[in-house]
């Protein structure tokens, strides 16, 4: 394996950890918080640092939008949706149930559309490790919390799995193009003013509050910007279905600061889903080095 899959394998991993500390840090705002709000501010927060890292290490941010505007917008457009299609089905299906089908759905997406659109062939240990990791966060995720049954919720939750499966595949050619600097601060900041509206239905003066605003901050610029800046660079070197399957790291991390932090128990069963996706995970970066 080369040194640059071995470094975009790690950057999808940290990438994934820093993601699961937003369940934490969303806990810990206040109970009369909005969902969509936290996720419109959540864009908004990370395209400033997107942008601000992009600026700083002079990767000609302002011409390089010239060079891939459509893919540029389809990917802001997407994350976009993936973002607040997230939040609205745990809204409507629970944390556990949302989020594992949009998590486990992510990896098919990605799959099923190289396989049938770019002819990509891939091989039995990626369809295997794929397999397991999408297992493993599904009894993970139904395992936390079940949540409640909502067709509604069902769908909004495969749409969120779709776009950032879509999301992953248009960055995947964007960085082809733009540095992955320039990437992730386009992608982010259209995203985020595709998300403007929400502030015009919900309430979100509570945001700036003394116990939101730092954790708001945090979960924008560090389980968001620096995470999604490591992701866009690992897409440089890994298929999109490879990215998306190891990102599935993210409930793993979730859960185990769930259990230090808010003290919530880790049952045998959940042990059990964390070694499957391990495994899953394992075969999945062993088919990127053959």
């Amino acid at each position: 394996m080369s040194n640059n899959k071995r470094l975009s394998i790690l950057a999808v991993v940290l990438a994934a950890v820093l993601w699961g500390s937003t369940g934490t840090l969303q806990a810990l705002l206040p109970e009369h918080k909005q969902p969509l709000v936290i996720g419109a501010l959540r864009l908004y927060f990370a395209a400033i640092y997107l942008l601000v890292i992009s600026v700083i290490f002079g990767q000609k941010l302002f011409s390089s939008i010239l060079r891939a505007p459509i893919l540029i917008a389809v990917s802001g457009l997407f994350m976009m949706l993936y973002n607040m299609s997230f939040f609205a089905a745990v809204l409507k299906s629970g944390v556990g149930l949302g989020t594992a089908i949009t998590i486990g759905s992510a990896p098919i997406w990605a799959l099923l559309f190289e396989f049938f659109v770019f002819k990509s062939k891939h091989g039995l240990n990626k369809l295997i490790g794929a397999s397991l990791a999408i297992i493993g966060i599904s009894i993970l995720m139904l395992s936390v919390d079940s949540g409640s049954w909502s067709g509604q919720g069902f769908l909004l939750a495969l749409f969120s799995g779709l776009s950032y499966a879509f999301y992953a595949l248009c960055t995947s050619r964007l960085v082809k193009k733009i540095s992955h600097h320039n990437s992730a601060a386009w992608t982010f900041l259209l995203a985020a003013i595709f998300s403007t509206p929400v502030f015009m239905f919900y309430p979100f003066a509570w945001a700036f509050s003394s116990e939101s605003i730092y954790n708001l901050i945090f979960l924008g610029t560090v389980a968001t910007g620096i995470a999604y800046s490591a992701y866009t660079f690992g897409l440089k070197h890994l298929s999109p279905s490879s990215a998306v399957t190891l990102s599935i790291a993210e409930p793993i991390t979730a859960v185990f600061l769930a259990t230090i932090i808010l003290r919530e128990t880790l049952s045998i069963i959940q042990f059990g889903a964390v070694l499957v996706i391990i495994l899953g995970f394992f075969l999945t970066s062993k088919s990127e080095a053959d």
